[in-house]
């Protein structure tokens, strides 16, 4: 009976990932967040909010109005002069047929009054982009659903160059040396010239590759539909060795100095020997983890939601567990299944879960594990 729940739950969020990547999702619970220092970005569906968690208020919110059609799911990418986001298009309508995607510049730091749109481009992609941009070396690179990688001049959104995979980018692209790594649904992980675009080396994989990858002391962190998190060499591709899961890993693996933790769509969460892939620990929460787990002063965060459960009741959890030994140090059930990732801020453990039309953002003490507050943006007018 549990592995019947667990398969049910299975096809439920694949049923939803296919929904909430096409243009008619109105109320799909995946906002996509982002923390940088006190202030939580969250991408929510019909709008973006940036968050002082500090002093518990909101900074600006992205449009002014919603826009019909218009969603954003994607995490906003952070720098210092600006926030990058695309979002999920916009249909052009029955005579305009075709969809418009857009990515946007907005300027960092704004207030209440909103922020400007520094620049944005809507001709570098026709579906959506659910991978968060990333801005290194005066670029933003963008995946694409429709199968691309492209590197935009920061200041101006200027194309440089474009890339094109077998398969959508659902995973933010990773800047290192030089070399741009992009992982696709195409079960391939791409190195690239960052200033070029010119491919380096290719390695597949045995599953699509959804979650962020991780470079960490010389290795490359890959998670995969295969059931394993891939250790590969960052300067060709090869495979040092891999860590097994019993299902699709999705999101990235969290590190610390010993170990990499993960977690699989059946619940499990695992931590393996950063020198081998050797499973230290591993441990079962209630549902689906289809997030990353996060690492912080000695404690593994994981989110996970009963997606296959009661549609008028779902459920969700966040688990801290010790990151040495695996044992559970507090639990707190969500009115929500969380599919994503928890961030850390000063004030403590950040999620964020959709209602309706606006979204709410709770914060959890890591220690204790008690709430310490909830916020929802104020209704417009």
């Amino acid at each position: 009976m549990p592995r019947l729940r667990r398969i049910i739950s299975l096809f439920a969020l694949v049923s939803f990932l296919l929904v909430a990547c096409g243009t008619g999702v109105q109320n799909a619970n995946w906002p996509g967040v982002t923390a940088d220092g006190n202030v939580v970005y969250v991408a929510y569906g019909v709008g973006v909010i940036a968050v002082d968690v500090a002093s518990q208020e909101l900074l600006w919110s992205f449009p002014d109005e919603p826009r019909a059609g218009l969603l954003f799911y994607a995490p906003p990418s952070v720098g210092d002069e600006q926030v990058v986001l695309g979002d999920f298009g916009v249909s052009g309508g029955f005579f305009s047929p075709g969809t418009t995607v857009t990515v946007y510049a907005l300027e960092a730091g704004a207030t209440n009054s909103g922020p400007d749109v520094l620049w944005s481009r809507d001709d570098v992609a026709t579906d959506r982009i659910v991978a968060s941009p990333l801005q290194a070396d005066e670029r933003v690179y963008v995946g694409t659903s429709d199968n691309h990688v492209v590197a935009l001049d920061a200041s101006s959104g200027e194309l440089i160059w474009d890339y094109e995979t077998d398969h959508s980018i659902w995973a933010q692209p990773l800047s290192s040396d030089g070399v741009l790594y992009a992982a696709s649904l195409d079960n391939f992980v791409y190195a690239l010239d960052a200033a070029t675009g010119d491919l380096i080396w290719q390695k597949e994989l045995n599953g699509s590759i959804a979650g962020n990858m991780v470079l960490d002391d010389g290795v490359l962190y890959v998670p995969s539909f295969d059931r394993a998190v891939h250790a590969l060499d960052p300067e060709t591709g090869d495979e040092l060795w891999q860590a097994a899961a019993t299902n699709w890993v999705w999101g990235a693996p969290a590190l610390n100095d010993d170990f990499i933790y993960y977690a699989d769509l059946d619940g499990n969460v695992f931590a393996a020997s950063r020198e081998d892939g050797e499973i230290a620990w591993q441990k079962e929460v209630p549902g689906v983890i289809q997030s990353a787990p996060l690492y912080a002063d000695g404690r593994v965060f994981v989110t996970a939601g009963d997606v296959g459960g009661d549609a008028d009741a779902p459920t969700g959890r966040i688990v801290a567990f010790d990151a040495e030994t695996g044992d559970e140090l507090w639990q707190q059930s969500i009115p929500a299944a969380l599919l994503t990732n928890p961030v850390m801020v000063d004030s403590g453990v950040v999620v964020a879960i959709n209602e309706g039309a606006t979204v709410r953002l709770l914060v959890f003490d890591p220690e204790s594990g008690a709430q310490v507050w909830s916020f929802t943006p104020p209704a417009e007018g």
